[in-house]
């Protein structure tokens, strides 16, 4: 072989090996959870936390708002019973004034974050969330779904004591 045939398959070997081909397989969304607190009334706490979505399809138009997009951040609420987590989602309260039980869902919507490129999306955020007033020590756990339905990680709050 002269040099020229070895220099030209070397360069097209180098060239397959350097193309990077594109990955697929969907990319679920992932979340931090960085801290909490009370807030100043004490009457919600404040959960704040980073999101990473590799597909950058994150959030719901306003119209979005049936079956699998009626929500996208979904949120268990769990009270420390004798030392286990026992899962209380929807906080079931008593209303003394309509003398009548009110259920509360927890889960939320990220809002549309425009993203025309389909670049990947990354920053935080904070929820303000509610909890039972008769409870002593509570915590959450907390995911995120993707216009793609792609299901992140679940994270787990700090525990809140109310003093």
């Amino acid at each position: 072989m002269n040099w020229n045939v070895k220099l030209v398959i070397i360069i097209l070997l180098l060239l397959s090996f350097s193309c990077k081909k594109e990955d697929p397989t969907p990319v679920p969304p992932e979340i931090t959870f960085l801290d909490g607190w009370f807030s100043s009334d004490q009457s919600f706490v404040t959960a704040r936390f980073e999101f990473y979505d590799g597909d950058g399809d994150l959030g719901l138009k306003q119209f979005e708002n049936l079956g699998n997009q009626e929500f996208n951040l979904f949120v268990d609420y769990y009270e420390k019973q004798n030392g286990i987590w026992v899962l209380k989602s929807p906080i079931i309260t008593f209303n003394v004034s309509e003398n009548k039980f009110d259920t509360t869902e927890l889960h939320l919507r990220i809002p549309f974050i425009e993203n025309e490129a389909k670049k990947p999306l990354e920053g935080e955020t904070e929820v303000k969330l509610l909890f039972d007033f008769n409870a002593d020590t509570f915590r959450y756990e907390l995911f995120i779904v993707d216009r793609a339905l792609h299901k992140s990680n679940t994270i787990v709050t700090s525990d809140f004591i109310v003093n």
